[in-house]
């Protein structure tokens, strides 16, 4: 956890950077990438909830953008620590406050009833004390989901890259470093920009089934 911490603390900073001394027409370079960044958010957060969606791009940028540091911060030799996302402890802190948040805006859009008859999908009272034991397990295993699926491509990605490691330094001469691990480097930067990405769609469209649910019921 204390990389994840580690991580945490370098988003702060570049987040100071892109709001340090902001101008209307910006001339940094950080506040350009930063509110390059926020309106993409807003786009990507529109694009998966639908109107109003605008309002949970905080929440989704700050998943994506911890997230993709996450994963990509194993792969700088520099820092010398292990992508935090490749700790279970982690990818379920991560899967605990998106489901939290997911639920917690069901309620504020539909309220404590609106929320309660989700877990009943519309369905006639008779069927209830099937559909609601089912709807439940299933919002519960959304994070586990989300925590297994980040954690498991993740720790394995680093696990070969260390198998690969270990091969050259067995294999080769000391005076012949061929980085077998390389490709598998390159692959883990597409990997860990995936991974972030995925995660934080599931986030979105669990939002959109779970904030929408009356108006499709509606229509």
């Amino acid at each position: 956890m204390a990389n994840a911490g580690f991580v945490a603390v370098l988003l702060l900073l570049a987040a100071i950077a892109g709001t340090r001394r902001m101008e209307k027409v910006p001339r940094s370079f950080w506040q350009n990438v930063a509110e390059q960044t926020v309106e993409s958010f807003h786009h990507f957060a529109v694009n998966v909830i639908g109107p109003g969606g605008e309002k949970h791009a905080p929440f989704l940028g700050t998943l994506f953008v911890f997230i993709l540091a996450s994963n990509l911060i194993g792969l700088v030799p520099v820092f010398s620590v292990a992508a935090p996302t490749a700790n279970l402890n982690t990818t379920i802190a991560l899967a605990l406050i998106t489901f939290f948040y997911v639920q917690w805006q069901g309620i504020r859009a539909n309220g404590v009833l609106g929320y309660l008859k989700h877990f009943t999908m519309g369905t006639h009272p008779l069927l209830w004390p099937l559909m609601v034991p089912l709807e439940v397990i299933s919002e519960l295993a959304k994070p586990l989901s989300l925590a297994i699926r980040l954690y498991g491509n993740m720790y394995g990605k680093e696990q070969v890259i260390i198998v690969l490691v270990g091969l050259a330094a067995s294999l080769l001469p000391i005076w012949l470093p061929i980085p077998f691990q390389f490709p598998i480097l390159v692959f883990g930067v597409f990997v860990g920009f995936v991974q972030a990405l995925v995660f934080t769609l599931l986030a979105g469209i669990y939002i959109a089934l779970m904030t929408q649910h009356e108006e499709e019921h509606a229509h």
